[in-house]
């Protein structure tokens, strides 16, 4: 055992096979918090949502009053401010075998929907950790056959947001955080 100990080759596989390990299988990512703080308005400025068409304004002079064309009168200028976001789906998440609390809501304004887990989100942290959205009132343990994949989780506490396809219609939905690397669920909330 003592000459194995002496050889470097030996030696240097082993520790090339503790770093492999170790990156591979990231267990500090259990015990490390990575904090997001992303607003709700933040999720529906253009950047985050891209429109199908643009919207094109038309060039207005600023010394020329609005007419109102029915009957040439000019017509003061009023703003209304857009309505905001409205929540259409909500839910609390649980822990699967790992810790989890928080709440998760779909939020829909000018039809364009966002996911967005709220600032009380507090999930247990892991290595390779992903939201899906589950077709399903309920989630019932094992690897999901239908799922919207929407990225890596940003981080395991506070509020962040995940764009929802054009195409998305608010149902019976499970929030699913997941982790690819070892298949298993970590968390889930039900959105009714």
């Amino acid at each position: 055992m003592r000459s194995l100990l002496r050889n470097p080759w030996i030696i240097a596989a082993f520790v090339v096979a503790a770093v492999a390990g170790f990156l591979l299988f990231r267990p500090d990512t259990l015990f490390v918090d990575d904090a997001v703080d992303e607003s709700l308005d933040d999720a529906f400025t253009a950047p985050a949502l891209e429109a199908d068409e643009p919207v094109e304004d038309e060039p207005m002079d600023d010394d020329e009053p609005a007419v109102d064309e029915s009957t040439d009168d000019p017509v003061s200028p009023t703003t209304t401010e857009p309505p905001g976001p409205v929540a259409v789906l909500d839910g609390s998440f649980y822990g699967i075998d790992h810790t989890a609390s928080g709440s998760a809501t779909v939020y829909e304004q000018d039809g364009a929907h966002v996911l967005r887990f709220e600032d009380d989100t507090d999930i247990q942290n892991g290595p390779d950790l992903f939201v899906w959205l589950v077709p399903a009132a309920d989630y019932d343990g094992g690897t999901p056959d239908d799922f919207i994949d929407l990225g890596k989780l940003k981080g395991n506490l506070g509020g962040q947001n995940y764009t929802l396809g054009a195409d998305f219609e608010p149902g019976e939905w499970t929030v699913l955080v997941w982790c690819k690397r070892f298949s298993v669920p970590f968390a889930a909330a039900p959105l009714a």
